[in-house]
């Protein structure tokens, strides 16, 4: 689910968009955009799951709890097609975080 009434400054120069997701058990995921066809997703998970390439060299998917499934070569809710995925880990505890780069 989408909420649209948090996205805020989207195309405006210096300053980063937000946008927040909900899992369909009504946890936040916050998306903000770093420029450059970067963004971080982030939020409460106690698990998630994360899937590698054939190759075994770089992450395929990332299946927060309850949503969103986001997968190598899927759109990103609008921002483009979907390159690559980073786990951040220095998230807190039951928190998850990853970088997405979209083709731009």
């Amino acid at each position: 689910m989408r909420d649209d009434s948090t996205v805020n400054t989207r195309g405006q120069d210096n300053m980063a968009t937000k946008l927040t997701l909900h899992s369909r058990y009504g946890d936040k995921r916050t998306v903000t955009s770093h420029g450059d066809g970067w963004y971080t997703m982030e939020g409460r998970a106690h698990y998630y799951r994360v899937g590698m390439s054939e190759d075994n060299q770089d992450i395929a998917y990332v299946d927060y709890e309850g949503g969103p499934f986001l997968h190598v070569g899927d759109d990103f809710n609008g921002y483009g097609k979907i390159l690559s995925f980073v786990i951040e880990k220095d998230a807190p505890k039951d928190h998850f975080k990853v970088r997405i780069e979209v083709e731009q």
